[in-house]
């Protein structure tokens, strides 16, 4: 019989530099719940999600990993396990995963005790010392050093995604995200360019800049993080703001599908055909389930036209890496259960892309009708699916949809090249882009 396990659940309150703690969360394999404290309830705190509602009786979970999705988004991705792993010499559980790594994943919950230890983030002049630490010692001693290695090594990649540390800038604390081995050495500079093009065509992306190391040899991608904040009166101070991934707004697996099983579905479901699993993991079903957080019809309708505005513009970049862990929702009032789309990020555009853009999310389902005798789930982007949907999920009028998809597709088309350039892309590379941004199907 498996032993339970509990951990203290911390949360940074807006306007606070320190966590408080709102709870306990006990778990077994495929079953949690979780307690709110008798002092958080008595201070009257908000509650940590719309579906975690405030109450003295105890939040039970059974599906999948039996962990709440939005306390999955506060652990580490598969990078952080992976050191975790190595630096505890041992494999890890969901459960440790989570209750033992650093306190510095995406939101403002943490889960586990809160040591120094895991509280530790560098500033740039600790990070680029230890830089010089590893140069002379010639190898990584102590675990810091070791992380920093690994990401500007280009350390192998674990499930998707990058080697990334945080860094602490002006009192400002950025992401900087490293190509792993084996990724083109511009992918930096692509991603940096999209972020400016993305804002360009009325997309809300975070802000992105190059920053190249002083080895000479490597350069990073650094985002600001949209989920930190200054603290008043605390000079580089950082509060923290919530976070939920569409992943655990729509509670889907945590088990993710294998590419070979991604693309079959894309091709069998690009034009026709329904499928109930697809649609739950799907744009049309971000959209709606954002009712839930969003703090009102107003606020969900924006949510939605901005969601549509990123579909069009993953689907001019042909950007395929749109998966449900890359959209994600910021909260604006906890108590208010006031949500909002968080800026956008990840946004790739693939050297040599196919023609016929898909994204990895079906972006419109048309229900069986007396005109229509099989369900349609479209993935394949095109101008006329892409309108349909405007108007059937995303809150957008006939006219105004065609205006924005028409001005954001001549904006990548007459920019893609500078934007690009602008970024410090080579012309010869730049050229392997040509087919990236062609026009959609029907432009």
């Amino acid at each position: 019989m498996s032993t339970e396990r509990s951990a203290p659940v911390w949360v940074w309150l807006a306007g606070e530099l320190d966590p408080v703690r709102a709870g306990e969360f006990f778990h077994t394999p495929g079953r949690g719940h979780f307690h709110y404290d008798d002092a958080y309830l008595a201070a009257k705190h908000p509650p940590l999600a719309p579906d975690m509602p405030v109450r003295p009786h105890s939040l039970p979970i059974h599906d999948g990993s039996g962990i709440f999705p939005i306390f999955q988004d506060a652990g580490p991705d598969a990078w952080g396990v992976h050191l975790l792993q190595r630096r505890l010499e041992r494999p890890l559980d969901d459960f440790e995963a989570l209750t033992l790594c650093p306190v510095d994943g995406v939101g403002n919950l943490a889960l586990g005790e809160m040591t120094p230890e895991r509280r530790r983030v560098l500033a740039m002049d600790q990070f680029l010392a230890i830089i010089e630490e590893i140069k002379a010692q010639g190898q990584a001693i102590t675990d810091i050093q070791s992380q920093v290695l690994d990401a500007v090594e280009n350390g192998t990649s674990l499930g998707g995604t990058k080697p990334k540390l945080t860094l602490v800038i002006e009192g400002v604390q950025y992401l900087a995200k490293f190509p792993a081995r084996g990724d083109d050495p511009w992918l930096p500079h692509v991603e940096s360019a999209m972020l400016k093009l993305a804002r360009q065509c009325g997309v809300d992306a975070c802000e992105g800049t190059l920053w190249h190391l002083p080895d000479g040899r490597n350069t990073a991608l650094l985002t600001r993080r949209f989920d930190r904040v200054s603290v008043a009166g605390v000079p580089g101070g950082a509060g923290r703001i919530g976070f939920v991934s569409a992943h655990a707004i729509l509670r889907l697996d945590k088990q993710a599908r294998t590419r070979a099983q991604a693309e079959a579905g894309m091709r069998a479901f690009s034009t026709c055909g329904f499928n109930a699993d697809s649609l739950r993991r799907s744009y049309v079903a971000l959209a709606d389930a954002m009712a839930r957080w969003c703090g009102g019809q107003a606020n969900h309708r924006e949510a939605r036209r901005e969601l549509w505005r990123r579909i069009v513009f993953n689907a001019l970049i042909r950007n395929t890496d749109d998966h449900a862990r890359n959209h994600g929702l910021l909260c604006v009032n906890m108590a208010g259960k006031h949500w909002a789309l968080s800026p956008a990020f990840d946004l790739v555009a693939p050297p040599l892309a196919r023609e016929l853009p898909t994204l990895s999310l079906a972006y419109l389902h048309v229900p069986r009708g007396r005109a229509i005798p099989v369900p349609r789930l479209v993935w394949a982007a095109s101008r006329k699916d892409l309108l349909e949907a405007a108007e059937r999920h995303y809150g957008y009028e006939a006219g105004e949809a065609r205006e924005h998809l028409d001005d954001a597709a001549a904006t990548v088309r007459t920019g893609w090249r500078r934007f690009l350039a602008a970024e410090g892309v080579p012309e010869a590379e730049i050229d392997r882009y040509r087919g990236t941004f062609s026009p959609l199907p029907g432009m």
